[in-house]
């Protein structure tokens, strides 16, 4: 008799699974990573021009406007007005959110510092768990939220 016996089947089975679920997490983290980078490049050419600058609610609409029609594939962008504990702080920044809502990866991508920095906010655990892979310090807090700077 010629093949593999049930319990032969079984076993490859078992080890493919195993090797499956080591490797999705860092697979969905490697993609997630690849999407970032259309932000992180349209977040490089906008930074400059809002730094240090203080926008009017006006101005703030049509950067919202230019961000819709930025050729983003897997984000939306907006321009909003992040309240700070210093009232005199520059409050505007650009947030980022993923256009596929059903992703079990859930995060958002923002400004901080007027635009200087980009930042990562997990949306679920999932999310919490990507952004802290792409920080390079320790999360802080602002208005409840943890904020992971990107490196």
């Amino acid at each position: 008799m010629k093949g593999f016996s049930l319990l032969e089947v079984l076993v490859v089975l078992i080890i493919v699974a195993v090797l499956t679920a080591i490797a999705l997490p860092y697979y969905r983290n490697a993609v997630e990573s690849s999407r970032m980078t259309e932000v992180v490049i349209l977040w490089g050419q906008q930074k400059n021009w809002a730094n240090g600058y203080n926008m009017s609610t006006e101005q703030a609409q049509k950067a919202t406007e230019r961000l819709q029609k930025a050729p983003l594939k897997y984000y939306t962008g907006q321009v909003i007005c992040r309240e700070k504990e210093d009232a005199t702080q520059l409050c505007w920044e650009a947030e980022f959110s993923q256009r596929n809502e059903d992703a079990s990866l859930r995060y958002k991508l923002v400004t901080t510092h007027n635009f200087s920095r980009l930042a990562c906010i997990g949306l679920n655990h999932a999310g919490e768990n990507f952004c802290e892979s792409q920080s390079r310090q320790e999360p802080y807090e602002e208005n409840g939220e943890k904020i992971y700077e990107i490196r």
